[in-house]
């Protein structure tokens, strides 16, 4: 420990000077968040919460959310390959499984695969205003999965202020023939107001086996609808519909050497995301006090099909993954006396159902669960200056039984500018429908326990907002119960006792790990004048494998780069150039290990990229961007190439 506190210091002092945040401090700005599970103050969070705005989204022109959330404070991301191929977004050192996502109120994991988490590879920024990242665990308001942190997307916003009709749309061309399409359109109505969003992409790609020489291509439609309308002075009916449309190809191990390459296989995946919401305000809906409940329903529904043209034109293997929940949630807000004191109540109930079933030319599997969970927090400001939250959850999972979750937090003001906050949370993910399985000859195991993490933050913020802040967060998470994959033992007796069964002749899945995620995240950012801005972090991050006995304790985890760092330059110049923008950003990732046994390593690389937009009339604008500068040529995967230079330019309308 004393090891780790002095490196930690060490490393701090070295980059004070940088500390990035591509997107504003979620603190900064007075708004208000829902990735902590309702809408809070932002400045009664007590978290570490980042938020990228419509704004910043404009200004990164086009591309895939992950790569934007790349660049926030401990956030790395692991891709698969070409545009489209499989993306995980790990916070904090955590398993990429073990983020939640959340688009809309949904939750849009797949719980089809194996881990159950969301693939980001087709979730694109053409219909989204705005992205939230928690980063710690967080399973009070959100139950199963929030371990590593949550990631909340908003898509298109339907309220229009003063009322009319308006929106944009864009077009784009570039590297490897890319070709992007998107547009939003937002209409008020009165008392109901919708926003229609929709986008087009496709591109040549690159090959995803670092060897390989064919290119590997990407194609996809999407189309994203949100309404909300006023029903009288005191409900709001609120809805929400995603659909996207994807195909990538795919590289595989093909006969006679069976080795990582070239495949004519391709991969169709369809989702669909969507809910519906009707939320009382006895008090009237423009009210801030008082009391509201909302009653809501959503689903997420994935569907894969894997084809390989050489085995005929039946898919090779298909998924299937589906989840509903039914929730009720109650919130109660005293009105503020002149001390400052303000009680909050925030309270739920929810139902989940989930059903998956997986199929190749051999065999096929299917199952389904429910979980019904309840959850209570107290959002309580004792002073003008003080704010807490405590908080308790309970799930009853039909399979494994309960998991009872808790989180305290506490912020402290000191003066106008510093905030100091502490928090303890705890996390669990429920073992997945795949995991779960008792079906023979498949890989489940029935008697698995969740996984269960207890997480630990102190910070200080110091803001002068608008112009400059800094925000230092030191964190440790200890998982136990860890999900893997074991090979079953010789023996009269063999453990897990599944094996005994003599359906597992491959392996099946235990809880043995133990693993511990902790370091220092620093970002900041300062308007160093009218026209320049500059935002910068840098992340340490220690994530260690503690298996007890194992070969392997003490060993870094794969794939999490202990150094993180961003830093971007703005510049607005004004004048003749008045509503040009222009930018920098660079992005570092440290050396890793693609393997348990830290046998193969990932070598550390920086990314640089340059953006610049100008409008040529009134609500037109061109713009272009190139990513990856310099060329350099790296993996996020070992054996899985990655994109080179890529320039691209595009123009937009907005109206």
């Amino acid at each position: 420990m004393k090891s780790f506190f002095w490196k930690s210091t060490l490393s701090l002092v070295a980059v004070a000077a940088a500390s990035p945040a591509w997107a504003q401090d979620a603190n900064a700005d007075g708004s208000t968040i829902t990735v902590v599970g309702d809408l809070l103050g932002a400045d009664q969070s007590n978290a570490s919460v980042s938020a990228i705005d419509a704004a910043a989204i404009r200004r990164a022109q086009n591309g895939t959310a992950a790569d934007l959330i790349a660049r926030l404070p401990g956030v790395s991301i692991t891709q698969y390959g070409t545009l489209g191929s499989v993306s995980n977004v790990r916070i904090r050192g955590a398993e990429g499984e073990q983020t939640l996502v959340v688009i809309d109120g949904v939750r849009v994991g797949d719980p089809s695969s194996p881990g159950g988490g969301f693939d980001f590879a087709n979730l694109m920024l053409g219909a989204i205003d705005r992205i939230e990242v928690l980063r710690g665990a967080n399973s009070l308001p959100w139950g199963s999965q929030a371990i590593g942190g949550v990631v909340a997307i908003s898509t298109t916003e339907p309220d229009v202020v003063g009322g009319g009709t308006s929106g944009r749309i864009g077009a784009e061309y570039g590297a490897r023939d890319t070709a992007r399409v998107n547009g939003q359109l937002r209409a008020d109505l009165g008392a109901s107001q919708f926003g229609l969003g929709g986008g087009y992409v496709r591109t040549d790609g690159i090959s995803n086996a670092a060897v390989g020489t064919e290119r590997d291509g990407y194609r996809q439609y999407a189309l994203n609808l949100t309404n909300r309308t006023e029903i009288g002075n005191t409900l709001t009916f609120r809805a929400f519909g995603l659909y996207a449309d994807s195909r990538v190809d795919l590289d595989g191990f093909a006969p006679p050497t069976y080795s990582f390459g070239d495949t004519a296989e391709y991969q169709k995946t369809r989702e669909h995301y969507a809910a519906a919401s009707v939320e009382h305000r006895p008090g009237g809906n423009d009210s801030t006090t008082g009391f509201s409940h909302k009653l809501a329903f959503g689903f997420a529904d994935i569907n894969r099909d894997n084809f390989d043209p050489a085995a005929g034109s039946d898919p090779s293997f298909k998924a299937r993954g589906r989840s509903e929940r039914l929730s009720y949630s109650i919130d109660w807000l005293t009105a503020g006396n002149a001390s400052g004191q303000q009680v909050r109540l925030i309270a739920g109930a929810e139902r989940e159902w989930t059903r998956s079933l997986t199929a190749d030319a051999f065999s096929s599997d299917s199952g389904r669960t429910a979980t019904t969970g309840l959850w209570a927090m107290i959002v309580g400001k004792p002073t003008e200056t003080l704010s807490v939250t405590a908080g308790v959850r309970r799930d009853d999972h039909r399979d494994f039984g309960g998991a009872t979750s808790l989180a305290f937090d506490a912020g402290q003001k000191l003066g106008d500018h510093v905030t100091l906050r502490a928090s303890y949370r705890e996390g669990f993910k429920a073992p997945t429908l795949f995991q779960l399985s008792d079906t023979a000859g498949a890989y489940g195991n029935p008697d698995l326990q969740p996984e269960r993490a207890r997480a630990y933050e102190v910070g200080v913020r110091i803001a002068a907002a608008p112009l400059a802040f800094i925000d230092i967060a030191w964190y440790r998470r200890d998982t136990r119960n860890l999900i893997d994959f074991v090979s079953c033992p010789a023996g009269p007796n063999p453990l897990p006792p599944i094996c005994a069964t003599g359906n597992r002749p491959f392996g099946t899945y235990d809880n043995i790990n133990r693993a511990r995620g902790q370091g220092v995240e620093v970002e900041g950012a300062v308007q160093l004048s009218p026209a320049l801005r500059f935002s910068a972090n840098y992340s340490l991050v220690v994530a260690t494998d503690r298996t007890p006995g194992s070969v392997y304790e003490g060993n870094r985890l794969a794939r999490r780069p202990k150094h993180l760092a961003n830093a971007e330059l703005g510049w607005a110049p004004g004048g003749a150039f008045t509503g040009a923008d222009l930018s920098i950003a660079a992005r570092y990732a440290g050396k890793s290990f693609d393997d348990r046994a830290n046998n193969v390593t990932l070598d550390d690389y920086w990314l640089v990229d340059l953006r610049a937009s100008y409008p040529l009339v009134a609500g037109i604008e061109v713009y272009g961007r190139i990513e990856n500068l310099f060329d350099t040529d790296y993996q996020t995967v070992a054996g899985y190439g990655t994109a080179g230079r890529s320039a691209y330019v595009g123009v937009r309308w907005a109206f």
